[in-house]
């Protein structure tokens, strides 16, 4: 964590109840049983900075981009967004101010726009939530401003959300979250639901907004080769677990966790250097019911007796910062 940090992230955790109705619990027997979904997890965030989460479904990583933004209670840990602890109920006027500073943009641009709503509707939702004595003709003339901006025609706001492409509605979903003027973006898989020649399109506007308005952005994907186009820094997430940290070039390059180097020979190989690489192996444990130790050690080939007894901890190896023992004692 650095001092300058717009988001610091430090020991965050989120457990879910997912025990049977206490009815059936006393007549079929059992206890309760508990999802822990995030881990003790930290990480921060620079002013303009992109820092990317990846990982396989079910690592938690929208889990802690929700908690982030404040759709989720976490169960531990604590969020700081420019000095204030979204937690603390002492600084909840400071915490209700800092939330026009937050958006998200979610990953299916169709559900996550009301399809009963014209899309200048849409878009001025946010400006009339925290600027509402604004005159509704400087509404209109920024709903306006914010489709162009995002590629649209200022009279595409009197249409529908069913009447776009996927890639103009979430043209639209960026728009509604530029429009109450944020610092710090949630981007929660933006492209995923897209194809890949719309996928390059967002991409780049999301890139030439960050660079024009200095936006930070939280960045959750599962597409390495999107984050390398986004990240400044990525952050590998195994079981709701942070089990490396590093930048792109680092990361690509000379990967150190065993899980990075396992999610990095699954990309296809355009270059067709010839380099072996290793299958996919196993899947994520039940998270209900985790591995002793460290929690990729079922599927790791380098696993060893301390790997199967004791978790290992995030700590700074090269030039990234990784959570395995076979890397600790150079094994690796």
């Amino acid at each position: 964590m650095t001092g300058s940090a717009l988001v610091s992230v430090d020991d965050l955790s989120r457990t879910f109840d997912v025990s049977r109705p206490w009815l059936n619990r006393l007549i079929e027997g059992g206890q309760k049983e508990f999802l822990k979904a995030v881990r003790n997890v930290s990480f921060s965030i620079e002013k303009g900075e992109t820092f990317a989460l990846v990982g396989e479904s079910g690592s938690g990583k929208s889990t802690v981009a929700k908690m982030v933004v404040g759709l989720l209670p976490t169960s531990g840990g604590n969020i700081v967004i420019d000095g204030v602890n979204m937690a603390d109920a002492a600084q909840k006027s400071q915490v209700r101010a800092l939330r026009r500073r937050i958006q998200m943009i979610f990953q299916d641009p169709y559900a996550s726009l009301n399809p009963r709503w014209r899309v200048d509707r849409i878009i001025a939702e946010p400006i009339r939530a925290f600027e509402p004595l604004v005159p509704q003709r400087d509404v209109d003339s920024r709903v306006g401003e914010l489709l162009k901006l995002v590629g649209l025609d200022p009279r595409d706001g009197r249409k529908f959300p069913h009447e776009f492409s996927g890639g103009q509605r979430q043209r639209i979903c960026i728009a509604r979250a530029l429009a109450s003027k944020p610092e710090f973006i949630v981007c929660d898989e933006p492209t995923s639901a897209l194809d890949v020649s719309v996928q390059a399109q967002i991409l780049n506007l999301m890139r030439d907004l960050q660079d024009e308005f200095s936006l930070t952005y939280l960045f959750i994907s599962h597409d390495l080769a999107v984050v390398r186009h986004m990240a400044t820094r990525i952050g590998v997430m195994y079981l709701g677990s942070l089990v490396e940290v590093a930048k792109p070039d680092d990361l690509f390059n000379t990967p150190q966790h065993p899980y990075t180097r396992m999610l990095l020979d699954a990309i296809p190989d355009l270059d067709m250097t010839g380099r072996e690489r290793d299958a996919v192996k196993g899947e994520i444990p039940n998270p209900i019911h985790p591995p002793t130790g460290c929690a990729f050690h079922p599927r790791c080939p380098f696993a060893y007796d301390r790997c199967r007894s004791e978790k290992p901890e995030l700590k700074t190896g090269g030039n990234a910062r990784v959570a395995c023992h076979a890397v600790e004692d150079g094994r690796l």
